[in-house]
């Protein structure tokens, strides 16, 4: 599958070989998008438990894994999109997302941190449209919730 620039990708499910570069794409990207949170804030473990009992796809480019998306299929929620530095603004993380679209057959929600100008930016970009949430209560981030029905 070309991406935008032309490039060759492919999508697949992930196997368990695919977790060790996940969680290190996971773990870069985390601290990458919420730089106001302290960096030890997030591990390398952490990906195991955000995208448990989820589908996660993965994007091969170049000879290896580049970038995945989990989803929760009960749900239809978008849970997770990270694309390895290196490899970003290359269309992969919008055919992720196309990919994601497909396996929900229909409309799927996700969300991003309202401070993360350059993710919500990238949902509207792919016709993302924020739609009204409840509102976060406690300590937690406030979150822009997106919805999107298949193509």
């Amino acid at each position: 599958m070309p991406a935008e620039d032309g490039l060759r990708i492919s999508i697949r499910f992930a196997t368990a070989a695919d977790g060790p570069r996940c969680a290190d794409i996971f773990l870069h990207g985390r601290r990458a998008a919420f730089s106001w949170q302290p960096e030890d804030r997030f591990g390398l473990d952490d990906y195991y438990d955000c995208v448990d009992g989820e589908e996660v796809l993965v994007a091969e480019a170049g000879g290896g894994v580049v970038g995945f998306i989990s989803v929760d299929v009960a749900d239809r929620f978008i849970h997770n999109l990270f694309i390895a530095p290196l490899w970003r603004g290359r269309g992969i993380g919008s055919a992720l997302l196309r990919e994601a679209l497909a396996l929900l057959r229909g409309s799927a929600e996700l969300a991003c941190a309202s401070r993360n100008a350059a993710a919500r930016a990238f949902y509207e970009h792919n016709g993302w449209t924020p739609v009204p949430a409840a509102e976060t209560g406690g300590d937690a981030e406030p979150l822009v919730v997106y919805r999107k029905s298949a193509l």
